[in-house]
């Protein structure tokens, strides 16, 4: 789990990347910089791509990390989303295209098959293209997408999917794109209300998405007020 700060603001801002993603990616720190203009002081967790245990791997590190704070509004995106769900004391949460559920095209018996195989090595192809991921997406981002995904990684996924905790409307925010070729769209509706959740156009990353601008205010309102700035 590498971990960075950013900003010198007087509120803090846990912000947990995807699957993929890094800070140095352009699109990432233009969503950086907005948060940090915003006046936030950023906790950013950028996540291992293979994991063999969700919990000791992915979610102790940051839930350890953030316990001291007194307060905090919670930003992530994608695989950060479906961590971030176990976070139960977040003033707010935002969650960008989180992954509650599989994508159809890995949600089929061969894939489950093969994640339960204790393999960690990335043998499972992943493909990640700039019409999925954004049109914005640098050719950077592009060939930094891991190219296949380990048993283990799917396997943990697919256990946290499993055992989500209640959607909290009281405090949680949704941006997704219907025909997001990723994550399952269909798992984030159903899951969440329709009151609390706004859709997009333009790939699996709101951030590299042509759309980002439409739908800054939007996400900012919810960091700063909840989910009642949605309506």
């Amino acid at each position: 789990m590498h971990v960075r700060r950013f900003g010198e603001g007087d509120r803090d801002l846990v912000l947990v990347l995807g699957w993929g993603n890094r800070f140095r990616h352009e699109t990432v720190q233009w969503l950086v910089d907005q948060v940090v203009d915003e006046g936030y002081r950023v906790h950013g967790f950028q996540l291992p791509t293979v994991v063999t245990d969700f919990r000791s791997q992915w979610l102790d590190p940051v839930a350890e990390a953030v316990e001291p704070l007194d307060e905090y509004r919670l930003l992530t995106h994608s695989t950060g989303g479906l961590i971030g769900e176990f976070l139960d004391d977040p003033t707010w949460k935002v969650h960008l295209s989180p992954w509650w559920g599989f994508h159809e095209r890995l949600d089929n018996p061969v894939v489950e098959y093969l994640s339960k195989l204790p393999v960690s090595t990335p043998i499972l192809p992943s493909p990640a293209e700039r019409e999925m991921l954004g049109e914005l997406a640098t050719d950077e981002r592009v060939a930094d997408s891991p190219r296949a995904a380990a048993p283990t990684f799917l396997r943990e996924a697919r256990w946290a999917q499993h055992r989500l905790p209640p959607f909290d409307a009281d405090r949680t925010s949704v941006f997704y794109t219907p025909t997001d070729q990723v994550v399952s769209a269909s798992a984030i509706e159903e899951r969440t209300p329709a009151e609390n959740r706004v859709a997009y156009e333009g790939g699996h990353e709101l951030f590299a998405s042509p759309s980002r601008d439409i739908h800054l205010d939007a996400v900012l309102a919810s960091l700063a007020d909840g989910p009642a700035a949605l309506r």
